[in-house]
């Protein structure tokens, strides 16, 4: 790592809950090893952010504020703003581990053409850790996120500034699957280099988008639909159909947990018709945190 390496850690802020956002912000700030700045994105609250961060202070962390547009264009806002080499992004409920920030960023070995990745904790509102979220792959992952087998949350995630801009920004056309779209556009210019350790904590919030099913079911066809605008050579391929197929598993697996049988079954339908092998690969994607949450009933 060299002394010019400086990380923005970027955190999109709309209708918080103060007693979490004060956490996310401190775990920002008390990032060991690494120059950072926190770039707090003020995406038009009423009343503004800044009177819920008092304490916000010291030159590595400032509030920008900008006119109601959504998570995505409060991301683009935050990036044109950032001063960082390396980028890095969470949402006001979530929690950076202590050398997170730092870890990542020697993954990299200074190159600028990979995206470094660690694990995360999926935590109930308390922060009370649930199961763990890991994964193992290294090296090109485009095919592999296009799949959903790319098993990485956002914050655990650190991307080089270079990839940041040849990716282009955040798309606010998408109501659910925004960070999908954002990380396999990515990584269509990098590589990765993952490891085990944790980085990250994710807290479950009920009342998150990813609730909605098929605001997710539109989200995830239009993600998609754009990687195929992006690369029409693979349109109607075997990889084409397991996609699809992949998509359907999850929304199958969603569905049923929520019960909604018909949904599910009707999704597992589709699955199976372009890849027999889509719904036992989610299954067994699903079975840690199935069984997290079983031992803790």
């Amino acid at each position: 790592m060299t002394s010019v390496e400086h990380v923005s850690l970027i955190m999109p802020v709309w209708c918080p809950r103060p007693e979490w956002l004060r956490e996310a912000t401190a775990s920002a700030l008390a990032q060991e090893g690494v120059e950072t700045e926190l770039i707090v994105v003020d995406d038009g609250n009423d009343p503004p952010v800044a009177t819920l961060l008092p304490d916000v202070a010291g030159g590595r962390a400032r509030v920008v504020r900008v006119e109601h547009g959504g998570v995505a264009q409060a991301r683009n806002a935050g990036i044109a703003a950032a001063a960082g080499t390396h980028i890095r992004f969470l949402d006001a409920d979530d929690v950076f581990d202590g050398d997170g920030t730092r870890r990542l960023l020697d993954l990299l070995e200074g190159s600028d053409d990979r995206i470094a990745y660690a694990a995360t904790v999926f935590c109930d509102e308390r922060l009370n850790p649930v199961w763990t979220m890991t994964c193992t792959i290294q090296g090109d992952a485009r095919e592999q996120c296009l799949l959903g087998r790319f098993t990485v949350r956002l914050p655990a995630l650190l991307f080089p500034r270079r990839v940041v801009e040849a990716t282009g920004d955040w798309d606010s056309a998408l109501r659910v699957s925004q960070d999908w779209d954002f990380v396999l556009r990515a990584l269509e210019h990098a590589t990765v280099s993952g490891a085990t350790f944790v980085a990250a904590r994710y807290r479950r919030n009920e009342g998150s988008a990813t609730g909605d099913i098929e605001a997710g079911a539109t989200g995830g066809r239009r993600v998609l639909e754009k990687y195929f605008e992006r690369h029409p050579e693979e349109r109607g391929t075997a990889l084409a159909r397991k996609a699809n197929a992949a998509l359907d598993a999850t929304l199958a697996r969603a569905y049923l947990v929520r019960g909604a049988r018909r949904q599910a079954l009707r999704s597992a339908v589709r699955s199976v018709r372009g890849d027999p092998l889509a719904l036992p690969r989610e299954a067994s994607h699903t079975l840690p945190a199935l069984r997290a949450r079983a031992r803790r009933r």
